[in-house]
């Protein structure tokens, strides 16, 4: 592809967006005169013929028009029907490369032609998707294994592609709400150059095989090193059902309902267990086969969580619990959800108001929460909204769940994701045994400097009464928080002061000689120390 056809993609690229931008902004004005029922009609319309030329585009075009097609047609739980029943036809439709073409690729990537590496090879392929290609082969010891070629001059494609985006987000001005489109666009096109790395697949696509390993639920094709390249990958050959074939997966005795289960777990252990994700989960690179077992063939685009991030994850959780405002936005800031220069005070106060505003409610004052109260609370944060962004990697997990939903979506609509990751996200959030001793240590200590500070709180607290100078609120909510609250303290206030005793008698006890009662004295100290500790946990 020459320079001037490169330059010719990228216009015709940013032609065809700006033509939808601009149809439904037409579409807006020309509805305002419009009836209801003519508005949604006319509206329809538009869905289908827009939904008709991404399509059309996408095929003509491929690259990350394909791509960007493909993520839209997952998303059957906010996107028009119109849309989705075109857009799906990408997972099938897009057509394959000329073989001489993906022979010649082979060649140059692995030194042979497929003639002479493989015992047989398909010239036909099976596949055919965005970046690359699969072909049906035989190695010389007799194992079928499936090829995927990637596509002569596709690099310059996927270049021309992310700049044509580029500009375009840059037409949107870059943000929308609190996502920075230009984020977006970075990871997206990290990740896109990542899937052209085809040795990075094959060493993902080991990391997803060791994780599973124990589950044989979930089967991964070992990689065939030998006959693999940075272009060519040659991979097990495994074979299964579609997961958007819904008839058939019916058809064939498989519970739909169970499949549901097994996928959004084998997600959620990604997730929460392994910290290491699929992150293009489309019809075309999750198959199903009896059991149900569920089958992946891709492994080009995904995302680790790190260790940091975890932890950070994690901190975020407790802070919450314990409606710490200050933890709360420091573990906001380690999670990148605060821009650079972000004003940690203001939000810090923001958040305190927020906490102190809805820290006693109950559900059902909570419920009667009026569109009105949640436009005032977001009049009131408007001044530090600006403060937040969206980061890199909670955009492709956003992505992943919304494709995810959209796909379990067609499969069995009643199923909820999140009751079935719940398991998975609690223990993500007990963290591993060293850190949540840790973290279990860090409570005990704040909640035992709130109880030596007792005293000279309670001092000032006199003081100002004395003075007169003491004021107080309290609302229903409150009573009853403050109340619960000087009930659990003086149970904790109690088993101190007896677990002080007892360790005292414990020492008089061993001063006298008495190895006996001293060793039932310490060990009554233990047991009161501990029930402390676990009391001041439960607060």
């Amino acid at each position: 592809m020459t320079r001037v056809r490169y330059r010719q993609r990228f216009l015709k690229g940013l032609f065809i967006s700006l033509r939808i931008l601009v149809s439904y902004k037409l579409a807006g004005l020309a509805g305002l005169v419009l009836s209801r029922e003519d508005r949604a009609a006319r509206l329809s319309r538009l869905h289908r013929k827009n939904a008709v030329l991404i399509r059309e585009k996408a095929l003509e075009m491929k690259g990350v028009m394909i791509k960007v097609g493909q993520f839209l047609s997952s998303r059957k739980d906010f996107l028009p029907n119109e849309y989705i029943e075109e857009l799906s036809e990408l997972q099938d439709q897009v057509p394959p490369h000329d073989y001489e073409e993906i022979r010649q690729r082979i060649i140059d990537d692995l030194g042979s032609s497929p003639e002479e590496i493989f015992a047989e090879f398909d010239r036909e392929p099976i596949a055919a998707a965005s970046l690359g290609q699969v072909h049906r082969a035989v190695l010389p010891d007799g194992r079928t294994a499936a090829v995927k070629v990637q596509y002569p001059g596709i690099e310059h494609v996927i270049e021309t592609d992310i700049r044509m985006f580029e500009v375009l987000i840059a037409l949107l001005h870059g943000r929308m709400g609190w996502i920075d489109l230009k984020v977006v666009h970075e990871e997206f096109s990290k990740s896109v150059r990542a899937e052209l790395d085809y040795m990075l697949e094959g060493r993902n696509a080991e990391r997803f095989r060791q994780n599973f390993s124990s589950d044989q639920r979930v089967v991964i094709p070992r990689v065939y090193w030998k006959y693999s390249g940075g272009k060519v990958l040659t991979l097990e050959f495994v074979t299964g059902i579609k997961i958007s074939e819904c008839a058939i997966i019916k058809a064939s005795g498989l519970d739909c309902r169970e499949l549901v289960n097994l996928l959004v777990e084998t997600y959620a252990k990604m997730i929460f267990i392994h910290g290491f994700f699929h992150c293009d989960p489309h019809p075309g690179n999750i198959f199903v086969a009896e059991g149900p077992t569920v089958v992946f063939v891709d492994f080009g685009m995904v995302q680790a969580i790190p260790e940091t991030t975890k932890r950070s994850l994690r901190r975020y959780a407790h802070a919450v619990v314990e409606n710490d405002a200050a933890a709360i936005v420091e573990a906001l800031g380690k999670m990148k959800f605060l821009i650079e220069g972000a004003d940690y005070t203001a939000i810090e106060e923001v958040t305190q108001d927020l906490i102190d505003k809805y820290r006693y409610s109950t559900p059902e004052e909570l419920k009667a929460l009026t569109v009105d109260d949640i436009a005032d609370e977001i009049e009131s944060i408007r001044g530090v909204i600006n403060n937040f962004q969206v980061p890199n990697y909670f955009i492709l997990l956003l992505r992943t769940v919304g494709m995810l939903n959209g796909m379990t979506y067609r499969l069995s609509p009643e199923v909820n994701i999140l009751d079935i990751s719940k398991p998975y996200i609690k223990a993500f959030f007990r963290g591993t045994g060293e850190e949540g001793m840790d973290q279990a240590i860090e409570t005990v200590k704040k909640k035992m400097l709130e109880l030596f500070d007792l005293p000279s709180q309670a001092h000032s607290f006199l003081k100002k009464a004395n003075r007169g100078d003491l004021s107080v609120r309290l609302g229903k909510a409150d009573m009853v928080g403050l109340s619960n609250r000087i009930s659990s303290l003086s149970d904790v206030m109690l088993l101190v002061i007896l677990t002080v005793n007892a360790s005292s008698a414990a020492l008089f006890f061993a001063f006298l000689g008495n190895q006996t009662s001293s060793v039932v004295a310490a060990g009554s100290a233990v047991f009161l120390s501990l029930l402390s500790v676990f009391r001041l946990l439960k607060k």
